[in-house]
């Protein structure tokens, strides 16, 4: 099961305790690796201001070859992590800086999300730099959007409360997470299909002879 037809944008609204908070985007396209989600978000509650860039670069199973995460409000904050299979381990740039052993397939939290649009299991474990992710399908609920009203399959992910709502084709409709003792939620509002690149050819570098252009020698 594919997360959605590549490449993709999707857009959303975000709301804090029942108030408008911002907006959000999420990229999903395929590279030579394997594919690429982007998440771009202006987040204006709850306070500070926020604006969010997440980046994570994954090979054609899903699973993260790198992932960047930048914050720019009050303080802004850079964070980096390589995941490096072959060579057995995983190194962080930012805070905090670290290397681990590659001791299984850690995901991040982008690519988090495409491992549960694919999954048709009751109950998945992730791991997570630092933790596990422990995900419980918990039904299906009837969601209305801009297009009308979706079937939705439900994830459940803890430690913490978060929702995740995913519509029969994989497409992430809803993120539903408390935040200081209210609900933060984003919820999708516009499917853009974006056309696929195409592939030039590669030009052939013409060869530059020193000094320029010979004069021919008149007779």
């Amino acid at each position: 099961m594919v997360l959605v037809k590549a490449p993709v944008l999707l857009k959303y609204k975000l709301s804090y305790a029942g108030r408008e908070a911002g907006e959000q985007q999420l990229r999903y396209e395929r590279t030579r690796s394997g594919a690429r989600m982007t998440l771009t978000a202006d987040v204006a509650l709850p306070l500070p201001r926020t604006k969010q860039r997440w980046v994570s670069e994954m090979d054609a199973r899903g699973v993260p070859l790198k992932f960047s995460e930048r914050v720019e409000g009050r303080q802004n904050k850079v964070y980096e992590v390589e995941f490096l299979r072959e060579d057995g381990v995983v190194v962080t740039r930012g805070e905090p800086e670290f290397v681990l052993p590659y001791t299984v397939d850690y995901h991040d939290p982008l690519s988090l999300i495409l491992a549960l649009g694919q999954s048709e299991a009751a109950v998945v474990t992730l791991p997570l730099l630092g933790g596990r992710v422990h995900a419980e399908r918990v039904g299906e609920e009837t969601l209305a959007l801009p297009w009308g009203e979706v079937q939705a399959r439900a994830w459940r992910l803890r430690p913490g409360v978060s929702l995740i709502y995913y519509d029969p084709e994989g497409y992430p409709l809803r993120f539903s997470q408390q935040v200081g003792g209210h609900v933060f939620e984003a919820e999708l509002t516009e499917v853009v299909h974006e056309p696929e690149p195409e592939e030039r050819p590669e030009k052939k570098k013409k060869s530059r002879r020193r000094g320029g252009r010979r004069r021919r020698r008149r007779r």
